[in-house]
């Protein structure tokens, strides 16, 4: 039997699961309560925002294929291999689609855009897909929000959130100049501060 398929590695699967979006979660409210601070007349409630953060995480049809992104990528940073059940991948991908597209995650660019399809890399979802996503229409809650989940995931992962925004601000999602002005403000200006 395949190591995924036992019932103890799925609970612990979902246990990591639910630790670590948690934890997440957790640090996005804290950088969500650092950006109204920093300046409260443009990003007024952004604490509630944070809130709600990721929420649809825990609800199918997202909770069961990112039990398995999340476990996979604790595998490939540990350097465990891991096998993926057949068509799981395909989840993943739908699970991710949902999530990013979903108008209650609007920190997510691709909940702004009207274009249509497969909006990730399907290949490799933290590299940009083959059209560039229009981020236009996000608000400045939708930024802050979307700095405070790269500043997130660069404190859990020991990186420079402007790395990651030099990788795929206007490669990955095309932003107006005063938006990608206030990203890079917010990295600059609350990152670990």
């Amino acid at each position: 039997m395949s190591w995924y398929k036992t019932a103890g590695n799925i609970k612990e699967m979902e246990a990591f699961f639910k630790k670590r979006t948690a934890k997440h979660i957790e640090r996005v409210q804290k950088y969500c309560k650092k950006i109204q601070d920093y300046d409260e007349d443009r990003f007024d409630g952004l604490v509630e925002r944070g809130e709600i953060h990721d929420q649809s995480k825990y609800e199918n049809p997202e909770k069961d294929p990112y039990v398995y992104i999340t476990w996979d990528y604790k595998c490939k940073e540990d350097g465990t291999e891991f096998e993926l059940p057949d068509g799981m991948r395909e989840k993943m991908n739908e699970a991710t689609n949902h999530h990013i597209k979903n108008k209650h995650n609007a920190h997510h660019p691709e909940s702004h855009s009207e274009q249509g399809g497969n909006l990730i890399n399907r290949g490799d979802r933290d590299k940009p897909p083959d059209e560039l996503i229009d981020s236009t229409k996000m608000k400045d809650l939708d930024i802050g929000e979307m700095v405070a989940d790269w500043l997130s995931m660069s404190e859990e992962k020991d990186s420079d959130p402007k790395d990651w925004a030099d990788k795929n601000v206007n490669i990955r999602w095309k932003f107006t100049d005063d938006q990608e002005e206030t990203i890079y403000e917010l990295i600059k200006n609350v990152w670990r501060k």
